[in-house]
């Protein structure tokens, strides 16, 4: 979907050419340099973890009932409305049925487009919208335009650039192209990092959209995994945007379809999940919209009750996940292209049947995994074997309660998943050691726990491999890049990347390449 920048008009979607992925994981996406990265310092308030309805109720249905009806639906975030004015009245309006239902939106100002960066007297437009909304409770940031062409990219840096400066809070928004956009893999990481170069982003958000009359692209798994890898290297959030309506070449999609597209983002770490559509665009006979979660007329739609179903455990899953640190993803039973197949480690030991698995450490060190069921045409019953004796398991209900379910004395724990489901779980203890991929590289290290010093010894890396130490929350505290590959045994004294030096506990040493990932906790005691 191409929203015109600035006053969007329309939705034209952009021409979809058919590509292959190659292997069983995507190539790295490229490390970005630190002028990207430097963004990760800025205090953005963004939510813990964002659902969202592209597009809102429109301008003349401004209502609360309307907006009751958006928040019902699960949503904490509103997006422009389809033929949005861009004006400080209706956007006024939008905050003002937004507050009290504790959503946020993202609003388009018609006024930036007076900003010019080689006219400085222009800034006093962006210091005019700024305190329009800046001091709301119910403004979450700027909208910028959906898929805008490259071309206009170093215009959206200047908007960019003119508002963090002036309020480094509320984030500026695009979204990108997904992978079923360009011919080709390579293509389309060039277009993504040179998005994330001109531009330098505060949240990476990306659709994809798989499903057609005449088949899957096949195409979404490689999508999550590259996009969130590439939110990972500029210590930014990732949203992903799913398929939802019927159209053109584009096939109804099951409630087994939508779970499985929500499981596959949050199990390789997204931090928020849009649906296109929640509005149904106006009758048009070349895209022939079917009926999305609310019709054309404002009916509600089948599609409303499937999504608020959905969002009920999505929103309470996200949360929790939203305050962990993503390790790892693999599938089991089968690998879809940019996928990595699971690999025994030290949480779980085997997998019985085909499922999803994202790996996560809460701010304790405990294992989560979220499973998902790989099948979104029929109800499956995905077995695990946890590593080490006496594991016990909790499942997240979506009230929020963490509800043990049994275990057997072998390790074995089954989970009833309905079609394209997924569950959270907690694991008992700690895993020292998670591997992801069978030809993931080598991690060691020592002393551990540590005073002063660690010495991490890797090995079997393919080139462009990166090792991380990251906290418990997930961020990254220190790296160290291996353009080479081979084997290496950089040390770490607690420094910081940015400067200075962590305080004592546990770490995480994370090395992720081509192939794989694999993770080792560091207890590190403090200098010396």
């Amino acid at each position: 979907m191409i929203v015109a920048m600035r006053a969007i008009p329309a939705v034209l979607l952009i021409a979809l050419l058919a590509g292959t992925a190659a292997g069983d994981r995507p190539a790295s996406p490229g490390r970005v340099t630190s002028p990207v990265t430097s963004t990760a310092a800025l205090p953005v308030g963004l939510p813990r973890f964002a659902l969202f309805g592209w597009v809102s109720p429109p301008e003349s249905l401004a209502t609360p009932e309307r907006y009751a009806e958006l928040a019902g639906a699960g949503f904490n975030v509103v997006m422009p409305a389809w033929n949005d004015s861009g004006g400080e009245a209706a956007n006024r309006r939008r905050l003002d049925l937004a507050r009290p239902l504790g959503m946020q939106c993202l609003l388009v100002d018609v006024d930036l487009d007076h900003y010019r960066l080689d006219t400085p007297s222009s800034g006093a437009w962006v210091d005019t919208v700024i305190a329009r909304y800046a001091g709301d409770p119910a403004f979450l940031g700027y909208y910028l335009g959906d898929e805008p062409p490259a071309g206009e990219w170093p215009r959206i840096r200047e908007w960019f650039d003119a508002i963090r400066h002036r309020d480094s809070w509320h984030p500026s928004y695009n979204n990108l192209a997904g992978r079923m956009a360009f011919a080709s893999r390579s293509d389309w990481v060039a277009y993504l990092r040179h998005y994330v170069q001109t531009v330098r982003p505060q949240v990476l958000c990306a659709d994809q959209y798989d499903f057609l009359e005449t088949g899957d692209r096949n195409q979404l798994v490689e999508c999550a995994a590259t996009v969130t890898a590439l939110a990972r290297e500029l210590s930014i959030p990732c949203w992903g945007i799913v398929q939802l309506v019927e159209h053109a070449e584009y096939r109804a999609i099951t409630p087994g379809l939508l779970h499985w597209q929500v499981g596959q983002w949050l199990a390789y770490g997204a931090r928020g999940i849009g649906y296109f559509t929640y509005w149904t665009p106006a009758p048009d006979a070349r895209w022939n919209w079917q009926p999305a979660m609310i019709t054309y007329g404002g009916a509600r739609a089948p599609l409303y009750d499937d999504v608020r179903a959905l969002n009920a455990t999505a929103a309470v899953v996200g949360d929790a996940l939203g305050g962990m640190l993503w390790l790892e993803c693999e599938q089991a039973g089968s690998v879809s292209p940019g996928g990595t197949a699971f690999a025994p480690d030290g949480a779980i030991a085997a997998v019985e049947g085909r499922a999803t698995l994202g790996t996560f450490l809460d701010g304790i060190g405990r294992t989560n995994v979220l499973v998902v069921n790989a099948d979104s045409a029929a109800a499956r019953t995905v077995a695990l074997t946890l590593a080490g004796a006496g594991r016990r398991a909790w499942a997240l209900h979506e009230s929020g309660a963490w509800n043990e379910v049994a275990v057997s004395a072998a390790g074995r724990c089954a989970l009833a998943l309905e079609p394209g489901a997924f569950t959270l779980l907690r694991l008992s203890d700690e895993a020292d050691s998670l591997v992801s991929g069978h030809a993931a590289p080598k991690l060691s290290l020592g002393p551990n726990p540590a005073r002063g010093r660690v010495v991490f010894s890797v090995s079997a890396m393919s080139r462009g491999a990166r090792l991380e130490v990251l906290d418990l929350s997930g961020r990254r505290v220190w790296s160290h890049d291996f353009p080479d590959g081979g084997s290496a045994a950089p040390a770490w004294s607690g420094e910081r990347d940015g400067g200075g030096r962590v305080p004592p506990g546990v770490y995480v040493a994370r090395v992720e390449d081509a192939h794989g990932v694999t993770a080792r906790r560091v207890s590190w005691l403090g200098g010396n």
